[in-house]
């Protein structure tokens, strides 16, 4: 099972995914000076890693990725690694160092950072 499907296309498995979860919160001070604090939203972030990608395999998310701003993303939760879970993301800042091997392109050190809406 692919472990990772953007927009409906599996794309090559990762050497890691981590999975952030973090909360969106509303604070504010009182006139006492206490803190308050409210909790909007819980939000996930998934960091893709491929410790090192063919240039056509690199291509093809590349290409998923120009298609829209928002997309569908499948992925394996660690709450329940038996299923995949779904999110509506964005895309963070892509980084990728080119090493060439034999004359194919081979990029290493590759993450791709999907952010929950």
């Amino acid at each position: 099972m692919n472990t990772v499907i953007i927009d409906g296309v599996a794309i090559k498995n990762p050497s890691n995914i981590d999975v952030g979860i973090f909360r969106l919160s509303k604070s504010g001070r009182l006139s006492s000076g206490k803190m308050t604090m409210e909790i909007i939203a819980q939000k996930r972030r998934i960091d893709l890693t491929w410790a090192a990608i063919r240039g056509t395999d690199l291509n093809q998310i590349l290409d998923v990725l120009d298609a829209n701003i928002f997309y569908n993303v499948q992925y394996t939760d660690p709450k329940d690694p038996d299923k995949l879970s779904t999110m509506i993301a964005y895309v963070g800042d892509i980084n990728q160092t080119l090493h060439r091997t034999d004359g194919s392109r081979i990029w290493k050190n590759v993450t791709l950072p999907l952010i929950e809406q």
